[in-house]
């Protein structure tokens, strides 16, 4: 395996921006007593949905009495999961919180934990993408339609469990789109692929072409958001109801429904939490290569800290500051995962001169802006990373555009930082020559031909000689040869 290759996966390893004493007393806080048991719980971002309300209320007090994070404790009234992907956000910055949470809602519905509800829906196995990302279920009902066939379906259901707000409750600023989605379900671990059916609320019909164009896709929900002003409208105090309406080809296999509140991302977003990503590589390289040493453990911490305490949780969803967070880890932290320590001889790779290297987006055929490519690519060649998830973030089947290797998720991405500061080093080349050293240099240009600029002489009149007749004359014939004769 290529090492370099190797060097890149092994280092996407989760690094909390905690150093060995905080660990330690964090533990202690929360019942551990020896060090070994505190890294293995404190370090693993799913345990945090493992906590208690009063636990992670200590957590976060003593979070702030360190100076690691400015945001304000929450009040009691928020939802133990709101609080969990708090901290892990301030812990893990750049860190999916969507994975941890579908594994904590795994484990427990796995589990039978006294956490777990009697009938828990298999949401973690639902197809999705990055693009969505599950907070909460707001409703769910079990119905008999399977039992009976008619020509319509009703069910109603409550506004105030329409409540967007909620999801977001504690963080009233918050700029997240939280669509509702609605799902069927053949059975408690499998979800009823929407086909050959019509949905109206209000005698309205809410199944769009768009919304086809998804089920087509493979995904398995009803976005019913923007279904009816009603629920657009509805809050915790909403006392009426609103009716939907199914209509089926087939008798359904349907014994449950459920609406979740879903956070959609655009494209901007997703390229926003890419550079939040890669930022946390570095962060997580000079962390965990400082934790043996403490002064130099402080002395990260406090630098990371410098970095991100000016964004909030809103912030962290906006390009333009994201990027510069990227570009100043990056000075700040440049490390191993970009400049690799000398290997053994068997791994030494053979470098046979500079290589051409394109910045032309190969969906788009426009200049790259932000240059990202996966972690498991071989070619040194980027994409543009917002036009990427413009076009694919809809599908479930990603692959790089210029090796079609597969993607599993934004996990598995990340911003080329050389090519990053070479675009704005170089805003007006179209192609780098790639040195040994990971140093994009633009290509010099070839002189031009000499122009002569003398006018060539006239050539001398050419003197043309006649053969006169005597001369003619003078010359010998040739003799005919009579052909009788022979």
């Amino acid at each position: 395996m290529n090492i370099n290759l190797y060097r890149r996966r092994r280092l996407r390893s989760t690094q909390a921006i905690l150093t060995r004493v905080q660990i330690r007393d964090l533990g202690r806080k929360i019942g551990y007593t020896s060090f070994r048991q505190s890294v293995e719980f404190l370090m693993d971002p799913l345990n945090y949905f493992k906590l208690s309300k009063i636990k992670m209320a200590d957590i976060h007090q003593y979070l702030l009495e360190q100076g690691i994070t400015q945001e304000k404790c929450p009040s009691t009234h928020i939802r133990q999961g709101d609080h969990s992907r708090l901290l892990i956000s301030i812990l893990f910055p750049g860190y999916p919180i969507i994975k941890a949470s579908e594994h904590h809602y795994r484990d427990l519905r796995e589990n039978r934990s006294l956490q777990a509800k009697v009938t828990d829906l298999a949401y973690d196995q639902l197809p999705t993408t990055d693009k969505f990302e599950r907070l909460e279920e707001l409703f769910k009902s079990s119905v008999d339609w399977h039992q009976r066939q008619q020509d319509e379906y009703t069910i109603d259901i409550p506004l105030k469990k329409l409540n967007r707000s909620i999801v977001v409750e504690g963080h009233a600023s918050s700029k997240l789109n939280v669509r509702l989605f609605l799902y069927l379900w053949s059975s408690e671990h499998m979800a009823w692929k929407p086909q050959a059916f019509s949905l109206s609320v209000d005698g309205k019909e809410c199944i769009t072409e768009d919304q086809r164009k998804l089920n087509d896709y493979g995904f398995s929900h009803i976005d019913i958001t923007d279904a009816s002003d009603s629920i657009l409208k509805a809050n915790r105090r909403s006392t009426s109801s609103i009716s939907f309406v199914f209509k089926f080809e087939k008798r359904p296999t349907t014994h449950h429904i459920s609406v979740c509140a879903v956070v959609e991302k655009s494209p901007e977003e997703l390229c926003s939490q890419l550079y939040l990503q890669t930022a946390s590589l570095y962060i997580g390289q000079a962390m965990e290569s400082s934790s043996k040493n403490i002064p130099a453990a402080q002395s990260v911490q406090k630098k990371v800290v410098e970095l991100l305490n000016p964004l909030n949780q809103n912030d962290r969803l906006e390009l333009d500051k994201t990027e510069k967070l990227l570009l100043s880890c990056a000075e700040s932290f440049l490390t191993a995962w970009n400049n690799p320590e000398p290997e053994d001889d068997d791994n030494v790779e053979i470098f046979t001169g500079g290589e051409y290297v394109s910045v032309s987006d190969p969906i788009m055929l426009t200049r790259i802006e932000h240059p990202a490519r996966c972690i498991f690519c071989t070619h040194n060649t980027t994409f543009d990373a917002k036009v990427f998830f413009k076009f694919q973030v809809t599908s479930m089947n990603w692959r790089c555009p210029i090796c079609l290797v597969k993607i599993r998720g934004i996990q598995d991405l990340y911003i080329d930082y050389q090519t990053k500061v070479a675009l704005q080093k170089y805003p007006d080349e179209e192609r780098f020559l790639l040195e040994k050293d990971e140093v994009y240099l633009p290509i010099p240009a070839l002189d031009p031909l000499p122009i002569v600029n003398d006018i060539p002489k006239k050539r001398d009149p050419v003197e043309i000689i006649s053969i006169h007749d005597d001369e003619e004359q003078a010359a010998p014939k040739r003799q005919k040869t009579n052909i009788d004769e022979l």
